[in-house]
């Protein structure tokens, strides 16, 4: 039998005559394709466990300014799932927390912000995912860099809404206590909540 790739309809052809060279090889071809179908269905099933949970963790906090588990949530099915996987969470989350938050539906500028800073958690969860880095502080500087970067990305939106000079530094005078308190916060929760399930997640997947 030739070396090329064994099609579905030789495979049909293959049973039909009684070839045992092309049932062994239709065999191999099923499990393959079922192999590959079955890691599909998994990985879709993380990333809606991970979106559920984000957007669930979001309900529970929505009532306190700025403080927030969703970014962490999203860090975390980046390091388990992947960067394109913890980009897809990130997306998905805000989408749907923007679009049914509790205290009202986010702009739309705001929410393709949020978006691109949840995108931006899961991909950073990625990158950690291929580095050996098992130290709590490098956890914690990620968390701050991850939270800033989101920040500066959802209160530069701020410009659309006051567009002079004087409302937007207004803007974001009354808004810097907030980002302070955002970026303390997460760098607790990467720190202190998020390190020892990361850690024992490696450890387990190790």
């Amino acid at each position: 039998m030739s070396r090329k790739a064994i099609s579905q309809e030789t495979c049909y052809l293959g049973v039909l005559r009684g070839e045992e060279e092309f049932n062994y090889g239709c065999l191999l071809v099923a499990f393959f394709v079922l192999g590959n179908y079955m890691k599909s269905i998994k990985l879709i099933s993380r990333i809606a466990i991970f979106t559920a949970l984000a957007i669930a963790l979001g309900y529970i906090l929505s009532f306190v300014p700025n403080l927030e588990l969703v970014t962490s949530t999203i860090f975390l099915s980046g390091v388990l799932l992947g960067g394109s996987a913890g980009m897809l969470v990130g997306a998905l989350s805000f989408l749907v927390f923007g679009f049914a938050n509790p205290m009202g539906p986010s702009p739309l500028p705001l929410l393709v912000s949020q978006m691109l800073g949840g995108m931006f958690a899961g991909f950073m969860g990625g990158i950690y995912k291929r580095k050996n880095w098992n130290r709590a502080y490098i956890l914690i500087l990620l968390g701050i860099f991850i939270t800033f970067i989101y920040d500066i990305l959802t209160t530069s939106v701020g410009w659309i809404f006051f567009p002079t000079k004087n409302t937007f530094l207004a803007y974001l005078i009354v808004g810097l206590p907030f980002v302070l308190w955002h970026i303390w916060t997460q760098s607790l929760i990467y720190g202190f909540i998020l390190f020892p399930i990361v850690k024992h997640l490696k450890k387990r997947t190790s």
